[in-house]
């Protein structure tokens, strides 16, 4: 019997539709079934978020304003804007013959998607665990996670992108950490005007056809997909799940825009530390503490240039004894990337 890849083209749905296929797909695999390589667009903009994150990372009001439904993923990741003029694709399989462990798994099936981008005169490649990049800008944001028994990686190629939009609907302490976000957006996420999406739909499968050893079968969902795509409607409406679970509280506020690049803003007691990390380095900080007079100008300027790693900055604010240990206080948390 012929291994095959069934490949799924949804088209343009509705934004639920857009999240439920593949958490369907996924959820209706079972050991020895064919990998489904799917494809949509979504009719409307939306923001969607990861499901072990805070509803409160968006500004809700802003999302009401903006004519924004909300929607919550099975999978992790922060708060993403989607529309039209993003392809999402979704290679789903069974759990049981995915490759074990999440870098394994990125490696394996991301690839593929940074090859078929390479085909069609892209200088694509997959940097750090998850980001697809051309240059310096990420160019599709990707996911992936087990739902039932499959496994489903996620991605998205961006043919426009709006930055400001995308700032604006995060919830921030105030309006310079979201120009500062704003910054780091256009400078470090990118999109593919020039790509023909039915050109890159074609490259796509055969990427993945040759990785995965099959051959394409053009398919449609099965009945006990739609079953499944259905309910996962239904479960991806319900205003419970769209809260979210319960989670603490965090200590300060991050925003990632991509691998080695993110806004912390951070504090202990009084103590308050902005910093902009690109490349894995600090390249921009602030402290403020009444009850440092000048020596928050110092710290400031102490910080810039130092990798974004504990030992590294506490080997350069210990020359600053306590007001040193306060600040690295205040930044530990926001030292791993979310």
């Amino acid at each position: 019997m012929t291994r095959t890849l069934r490949v799924i083209d949804a088209g343009t749905v509705t934004a639920l539709r857009s999240q439920a296929l593949w958490h369907g797909i996924a959820d209706a695999m079972s050991p020895g079934d064919d990998p489904v390589l799917s494809f949509c667009r979504p009719a409307e903009p939306y923001v969607c978020v990861g499901y072990h994150r805070r509803l409160e990372e968006l500004d809700l009001e802003a999302c009401k304003r903006l004519g924004l439904p909300v929607l919550r993923r099975q999978i992790g990741g922060g708060p993403v804007y989607l529309d039209g003029d993003q392809l999402f694709f979704q290679l789903s399989l069974p759990a049981d013959g995915a490759p074990a462990g999440v870098h394994r798994l990125y490696s394996k099936l991301l690839e593929p998607a940074a090859v078929a981008l390479r085909w069609l005169g892209v200088s694509a490649r997959v940097a750090s665990t998850n980001d697809i990049v051309a240059g310096d800008k990420k160019v599709s944001g990707t996911g992936a996670g087990q739902i039932g028994d499959g496994v489903v990686v996620v991605g998205n190629v961006m043919f426009a992108f709006p930055h400001e939009r995308m700032a604006s609907v995060l919830k921030l302490p105030d309006e310079e950490m979201r120009d500062e976000c704003l910054r780091l957006m256009r400078s470090h996420v990118g999109a593919l005007p020039q790509l023909d999406a039915e050109s890159f739909k074609i490259a796509l499968r055969h990427a993945y056809a040759c990785a995965l050893g099959r051959a394409v079968s053009v398919s449609a969902t099965r009945p006990h997909e739609d079953d499944a795509i259905a309910q996962w409607e239904r479960q991806l409406s319900d205003l419970a799940w769209i809260v979210g679970p319960s989670l603490p509280t965090p200590t300060g506020r991050q925003v990632k825009v991509r691998a080695g690049v993110w806004v912390y803003d951070g504090a202990d007691g009084p103590l308050r530390v902005r910093t902009t990390i690109e490349g894995g380095r600090v390249v921009a900080a602030r402290v403020d503490a009444a009850d440092l007079n000048g020596t928050a100008s110092s710290l400031s300027r102490a910080l810039v240039g130092v990798l974004a790693e504990r030992d590294a900055l506490a080997a350069q604010l210990g020359e600053f004894g306590e007001d040193g240990t306060r600040v690295l206080r205040a930044l530990e948390p926001g030292l791993v990337a979310r």
